[in-house]
């Protein structure tokens, strides 16, 4: 077993709770891909079949200094991450934030997994035993540059910010229904639930689609810049900020007419 030891910045500390926080909503299983340059983090709904995902990709130095050189790829699964993240914020940013991580040689040559995690904070200590690899599908950073790469959209849209606030507000109002419905109607783009309501936010150059995704990660859309954009791909509608990534997967109509 070898050990990472090293501290997470204290002025960066309650950004990196906020966004395992995030990522906690999507799934209680979190990955955490460490790097020498970036540390890539996010979590998932769905095995076979990817139902949401969304990720956080960061510069590793922003966020720690590590007394050791990281080789390789440093796996890190946090398992039960909602009540991780709860544990965390008790840590106090005006001390020093100590942190160590236990690790072993993985599968892959180019890829060690993390095995138990220790942060220290003046007479606070925060533990957790590392999640095993299975738990969580494994995702590089090459492949997720590849799969979310803006030319493989087909089209795209967006929403003023105080208008998105107002379909979350909707959406949380009539909680009975699980389906957001994206409509094309005359070049309008119209989102809705069926004869509860409807609201169009967009104008874009294309006719007659529709397609349905589940408004349960509605609350993990990135909201900070005044306007939302929405990509469309064949599977997934995917949204995007300066460093994270959401992909919500459309609903199937299964429904056969009479």
């Amino acid at each position: 077993m070898s050990k990472l030891n090293g501290t997470i910045k204290q002025d960066k500390f309650l950004d990196l709770l906020t966004k395992l926080e995030d990522l906690a909503k999507i799934s209680d299983t979190i990955k955490l891909k460490i790097d020498s340059e970036n540390i890539l983090m996010y979590s998932i709904v769905g095995e076979t079949i990817l139902l949401a995902f969304k990720s956080y990709l960061v510069e590793t130095n922003d966020f720690f200094d590590f007394k050791e050189d990281i080789e390789n790829t440093l796996d890190l699964v946090i398992s039960g991450s909602k009540r991780f993240v709860k544990n965390l914020s008790f840590i106090k940013t005006s001390d020093k934030i100590a942190v160590s991580i236990d690790y072993r040689k993985g599968d892959d040559e180019d890829a060690d997994n993390a095995r138990f995690v220790q942060i220290k904070n003046g007479k606070l200590k925060v533990a957790i035993q590392a999640g095993e690899q299975s738990e969580i599908r494994d995702i590089s950073k090459s492949v997720l540059a590849k799969r979310i790469d803006l030319k493989n959209s087909k089209w795209s849209f967006k929403i003023s910010n105080s208008e998105f606030q107002d379909i979350k507000k909707l959406s949380s109002i009539n909680s009975d229904g699980k389906i957001i419905h994206l409509n094309i109607d005359s070049k309008k783009v119209i989102l809705s639930e069926t004869s509860v309501w409807e609201y169009e936010v967009d104008e874009v150059d294309i006719t007659d689609r529709h397609l349905m995704f589940n408004k349960t990660f509605l609350p993990s859309i990135s909201d900070k810049d005044d306007y939302i954009n929405f990509y469309v791909f064949d599977t997934f509608v995917l949204t995007k900020d300066s460093e994270s990534h959401l992909m919500i997967s459309f609903e199937q109509d299964f429904s056969v007419d009479d």
